[in-house]
């Protein structure tokens, strides 16, 4: 409804041609080069949409052409905070239509709505911390997130690290402090967070490719078994696994001939070394024919560590990316004023992104896991579905393990009741229709060295 000219209006309109014009129609502002204020504001008070034809309106015209319609925020090249605020108040998210937002609007926005930091290019820091202090979640919203902000939110769930690209070693140790599992998801981890993971949960120098003398020491002290973990034990490690345990002892790789010696007069061990090994598995192949030369030619296509790392690198930065796709979608979308429509727009996006990563996990398979080539990725995806798994929140490594035959306690949506929402881990297993998924259950100590060995 447009309102009704003031008495002030319709006296100025008695000596002002521009006046007359607006008050007869508002869009006649368009026609007028440098409307005064007050023309202005007579002609966005008849009808607030034309707040798009002037070029430089007044804070106090600005503000009535946003109130009671935000959207018109639109139309306003460099909206003062005052402006910004009173939209915000009205429609928080509307923080997205805002060229450069201050600190303090995008505080209001993000305090009144967390979900709206995907709508901000450069959330200021304190921002950041507001939205990850509600939900560590809203972490993967944010391109570069200060150390402070990924301390916040490792330090309330250790999992966010996932959305983090490039960790610091505070980062590290705390998620590490957290929660010692998550280190198997720390790419190229430091030294020190190396052996705080370790001193915590020994098993983990798995997950560390040749681990130094004090890290591996740590793990044997840790539990003298995790010396099957360790492919080139030093001699001291090896002296201590020995004095330590003498069921760990036979579990020595590459063993020296002093500890040999050791282990012959204090036990009555004879021990192996792994050249010994290697050459009895030579015969074996040797001797199998056919077989033994498909096993090397399975060798010889078996991608490097390094390629496999460069790989879990590109697919965890891919669905980073991805995610942040789908969320701009589904936020953009509720601007929409029609339910069917945004209903239509969120559904859209979530097909997309679900197409997206099946296309990013054939990508990697492809190149980490060749003898998965044959795998149905879009099958196994709609598996994990079934089971409550969040797919769009697994880690690269996570997949990769999957792939591998490993089990796996993938990230789950809030509320899981499947079997990995119950602690059954999942593990892929190869079945006369192709691989499907199977619960783990309690994985036996024989399993957990056959996927140490892998």
């Amino acid at each position: 409804m447009k309102a009704m000219p003031t008495i002030l209006e319709h006296l100025a309109a008695l000596f002002d041609k521009d006046m007359r014009a607006v008050l007869s129609n508002p869009r006649a502002i368009s026609m007028i080069a440098n409307p005064s204020a007050r023309v202005q504001m007579a002609a966005v008070r008849r009808d607030r949409s034309v707040i798009c034809f002037i070029e430089k309106p007044t804070e106090k015209v600005q503000l009535k052409a946003v109130r009671n319609a935000p959207h018109n925020i639109h139309f306003i090249t460099s909206p003062s905070e005052r402006v910004q605020l009173t939209v915000i108040g009205i429609r928080p998210s509307y923080v997205g239509f805002i060229p450069n937002p201050t600190e303090k609007v995008q505080l209001k926005a993000v305090e009144k709505r967390p979900e709206c930091i995907f709508l901000l290019q450069k959330p200021a820091e304190k921002v950041q911390l507001t939205a990850v202090l509600k939900d560590p979640r809203y972490l993967s919203a944010i391109r570069e997130p200060t150390e402070k902000v990924q301390l916040a939110a490792v330090q309330k769930n250790p999992e966010c690290i996932r959305h983090i690209a490039e960790l610091t070693e505070k980062v590290q140790h705390m998620a590490v402090q957290r929660s010692p599992d998550i280190f198997r998801q720390i790419r190229q981890p430091e030294e020190s967070v190396r052996l705080a993971a370790v001193q915590a949960k020994g098993e983990n120098i798995r997950y560390v490719s040749a681990p130094s003398e004090a890290v591996q020491l740590a793990a044997v002290r840790n539990d003298p078994m995790n010396i099957r973990y360790i492919e080139n034990p030093t001699e001291k490690v090896q002296s201590v696994v020995l004095n330590a345990d003498r069921d760990a002892a036979p579990f020595i790789s590459s063993p020296t001939e002093e500890i040999k010696r050791l282990a012959m007069e204090m036990y009555g061990l004879r021990l192996e070394n792994a050249a010994g090994k290697e050459a009895a598995a030579a015969r074996t192949s040797e001797t199998s024919g056919d077989s033994g030369k498909k096993a090397a030619e399975d060798v010889a296509k078996k991608p490097s560590a390094k390629q496999v790392r460069e790989a879990v690198e590109k697919l965890d930065s891919e669905i980073r990316e991805i995610n942040r796709e789908y969320f701009q979608a589904t936020y953009e979308a509720q601007y929409s004023d029609n339910a069917a429509e945004r209903e239509s727009e969120v559904s859209a996006a979530g097909k997309n992104r679900e197409k997206k990563l099946v296309k990013a996990y054939e990508k990697f398979n492809s190149a980490a896991v060749p003898e998965r080539k044959e795998c149905n990725v879009g099958k196994i995806v709609k598996e994990l579905r079934k089971e409550r798994v969040a797919v769009e929140n697994m880690k690269a490594g996570e997949w990769h393990s999957l792939m591998k035959g490993k089990a796996v306690q993938p990230p789950l949506v809030s509320g899981a009741s499947g079997a990995a929402g119950k602690g059954s881990a999942l593990m892929l297993a190869r079945t006369p229709a192709g691989y499907a998924l199977k619960a783990a259950g309690t994985i036996n100590q024989a399993s957990r060295q056959a996927n140490a060995e892998m």
